[in-house]
């Protein structure tokens, strides 16, 4: 089978990474994806990476003598993804409502810096580090100097690839049942906000899982979370979610008898006193350096600890765990020979995706254009619904704990699909966390059952005879031990959808591995990549392999249910936190030597990619520049009055400037030391080089007291029973015909397990005594 998404056609005019990535998962699981690519325009290993599997036109949208060809290929797609800009795709006779009435069937995906809406932002340059210095995000990433960091990890990029994918899925699926295209609206901005809600919320409570700075990240609690530098020189990185991992930690570290075992899941909500503090805190993290990384793992895996080692960037493809889970794939590079790269990450039972055919060369596809020009053939709806929502009437039923898998379920929720939390009288350990854990369920229902009982038991299977979607992210066996695994649900239901997110990967050599984040990030390069060339890793990047793995989770979903609205039939999928991960580096290919090749390498000054897309200090603060192409150079050089000095014989093209990098980030430097940042800002934007002040504080505090954000619905405002009046992060995704909803805060313990029961058709008499044996457990707010 060539792919869940089948069929689909996928007309491409984005610039830059966010419309390259969500475009690659696209083609990467079968949709025919038509890249418009304007001639000259940038070459690199990303674009070869990114844009395997597509097919390149080359033209210029802009021209009159194509607008013809762009016309005619619109009317044919199913889904049309533009970068333009506010404004600008209306200047080119291209705005959705200006093509909406040959493309009636037409999703029109539009990527931009801070949305099409209604933001005070709308108009500013869109470039994901701008939008980071803006939102105070570079101010999170920690780093080896003072100031805001840049971002060495793409993170924004890979996040609003991923926003753009789900929306158009889900815009498709409201397209079956009203027969009506319409357009999706995602940001660079909705990429920093979905990438942030577990650890930003306001409640009037004031309750947060992190700790006052002067106390550590976890402070009192017991968690060990962090990176740490072993005897041989190499770090690790340690987690110890999980019953009894904290206990356990201290005492292969030789620390143990300073600990009491708590046992339980509440066992994070004890705090840590005098002596444990001393022990976790301050003797910790000079004892691993008495023995070499490997002889830690060894101690740590056999104690079912989370563990890892800190791998450089590419490093992680020579795992054992992704060599035996067949991810990486090797393509042909005119420059490099061959490259190891990241594959399609998601595996589908019913519907396999092809091997990626390697990038096409620019304009190779020109001559086939015409086997796409005819007419467009949008399958008429099927039960005509007027939807107010794009997932209204699928139902999921959400097994998984933590965060990553339950955020995915979030996010269907967000957009209409009915959510349930499935949870054991042990509870969710994320409910001890409390903004994880509203992050993670806001939204769901939930329903409490103890599955040791066969009467529990038979009532998951009369929900999962009204289910569209199973969702867990049990350890391998531990689905089917307990009755859950795909063949058995699929015997009770054949149309299901059961996906499984487990940390490894189902099969393999670390299958039976804890997962918790930021583990994958560890593994996959993030701490070296984000630290500069050179340096030695930080202890995180400002990215979360929990927030990627529910995303692609959402993603992995809708396209299952796209393949069985068009076939009936459900299937087995599989979405490790593993291969979320491996997914947002496939900016990171390896040669045939083993050598990193990437277009992205930041500086060891952390102020960078390149003397022109990066950060400089000021006079009081910071600025960061994306000044790109021959012509924003020359601006840049009057701007700065430096045309003398920055000479066209050594930086009049952009190879040359390339050659002499260093030399132009030093006059630049010299130039933006001498001006305050608002004066270099004011300077650059009257001469329309794209700039920002970047913040040396986090935005987000502010942002949920912004009305312009809550207006959107990008901040949510509700009451919680247990934290008062809460607002937090809203819809990142934004639809024009059926919009996103807000379902209210996290749900309450068993809060809904009487009206679940209910609403299967249970007597009263049954619920009752499904409470009183166990069976099932009612929260005190349950009627």
């Amino acid at each position: 089978m060539p792919g869940p998404l089948d069929g689909l056609l996928v007309v491409d005019a984005t610039w830059g990474m966010p419309g390259a990535v969500a475009t690659l998962m696209l083609a990467d699981y079968g949709a025919r994806v038509v890249k418009l690519e304007r001639p000259g325009g940038p070459d690199g290993v990303n674009r070869r990476a990114w844009d395997r599997g597509k097919w390149s036109v080359e033209l210029d949208v802009a021209a009159p003598d194509n607008a013809q060809l762009v016309s005619a290929l619109l009317q044919r797609a199913d889904i049309f993804v533009e970068s333009f800009g506010a404004g600008r795709a209306e200047q080119l006779g291209l705005g959705y409502e200006q093509v909406r009435p040959s493309c009636p069937g037409l999703v029109y995906c539009s990527i931009s810096a801070y949305g099409l809406d209604d933001t005070p932002w709308r108009d500013r340059p869109g470039w994901d580090a701008l939008v980071a210095a803006r939102m105070g995000f570079m101010a999170e990433q920690p780093g080896h100097r003072d100031g805001p960091i840049f971002l060495g990890h793409p993170s924004i990029g890979y996040v609003t690839g991923y926003l753009a994918v789900i929306g158009a899925l889900a815009a498709l699926r409201a397209r079956r049942y009203t027969g009506r295209g319409q357009q999706v609206d995602v940001s660079l901005l909705d990429g920093v906000l979905a990438q942030s809600p577990m650890n930003w919320w306001w409640n009037e409570s004031g309750e947060s899982y992190l700790q006052p700075a002067d106390q550590g990240v976890f402070g009192r609690r017991r968690t060990i979370m962090d990176m740490f530098r072993c005897g041989d020189g190499e770090y690790l990185m340690v987690h110890t979610g999980g019953e009894g991992a904290f206990k356990a930690t201290l005492d292969v570290l030789g620390l143990g008898a300073k600990v009491r075992a708590i046992t339980g899941a509440r066992e994070a909500s004890v705090p840590l006193n005098d002596d444990e503090y001393v022990a976790a805190r301050e003797l910790a993290p000079t004892a691993w350096l008495q023995r070499p990384r490997a002889e830690w793992i060894e101690q740590l895996q056999a104690a079912d600890v989370a563990v890892v080692p800190v791998l450089r960037p590419g490093e992680v493809l020579d795992h054992e765990q992704v060599a035996f889970n067949e991810v990486e794939i090797e393509a042909t590079d005119d420059e490099h020979g061959p490259l190891r790269q990241v594959g399609p990450t998601i595996k589908f039972s019913k519907t396999p995706p092809a091997r990626p055919e390697p990038a096409p060369r620019r304009g190779e596809h020109n001559a086939r254009v015409d086997e796409l020009l005819r007419p467009a053939e949008t399958p008429p709806p099927v039960d005509v619904l007027d939807l107010e929502h794009p997932l209204e009437c699928v139902r999921v039923l959400d097994f998984a704990q933590w965060f990553a898998g339950p955020y995915g379920g979030k996010i269907l929720s967000d957009l209409g699909a009915e959510v349930i939390k499935v949870e054991a009288p042990a509870h969710d350990p994320m409910r001890w966390l409390p903004d994880p854990f509203e992050a993670a369920s806001r939204g769901k229902r939930t329903i409490t059952v103890d599955l040791k009982s066969p009467a529990a038991l038979s009532v998951i299977h009369d929900l999962v005879r009204t289910a569209d979607v199973v969702v867990h992210n049990f350890r391998p066996g531990k689905a089917d031990k307990m009755g859950l695994g795909y063949e058995q649900l699929a015997a009770v239901n054949p149309r299901l959808i059961y996906c499984n997110q487990p940390g490894w990967g189902s099969e393999g050599p670390s299958k039976d591995l804890k997962s918790f984040a930021p583990l994958m990030s560890a593994m996959t390069g993030l701490m070296f990549e984000a630290a500069g060339q050179g340096n030695q890793p930080v202890r995180r990047a400002r990215a979360s392999e929990d927030y990627y793995a529910g995303l692609q989770g959402a993603a992995a979903i809708l396209m299952a249910l796209r393949h069985r609205d068009e076939t009936g039939e459900g299937q087995y999928l599989e979405s490790p936190q593993l291969h979320a991960s491996l997914f947002c580096v496939t900016e990171q290919c390896l040669d045939g030597d083993g050598n990193l090749v990437t277009d992205l390498k930041l500086d060891k000054e952390q102020m960078g990619f390149g003397p022109l897309y990066r950060l400089y200090r000021t006079t009081d603060g910071w600025i960061c520049v994306a000044c790109v192409g021959d012509a924003a150079f020359a601006r840049l050089r009057t701007a700065l009055e430096l045309d003398a000095a920055l000479d066209d014989e050594t930086f009049g093209t952009e190879q040359s400037r390339a050659d002499n990098s260093q030399t132009l980030a030093k006059i630049l430097a010299d130039r933006f030391e001498e001006l305050t940042a608002a004066a270099a800002a004011a300077r650059l934007e009257r001469h329309d080089v794209a700039c920002e002040v970047a913040q040396s504080e986090p935005f987000m505090p502010q942002f949920f007291w912004e009305q312009w954000a809550l207006d959107s619905g990008r901040v949510f405002e509700h009451h919680h029973a247990e934290y008062g009046w809460i607002r937090e992060v809203g819809l990142t995704i934004r639809l024009s015909e059926t919009p996103g909803v807000n379902r209210g805060p996290a749900p309450l313990f068993g809060q809904d397990t009487r009206a679940v029961l209910r609403e299967l058709g249970y007597e009263p008499e049954r619920i009752e005594a499904l409470i009183a044996d166990g069976s099932c457990i009612a929260g005190s707010r349950d009627r």
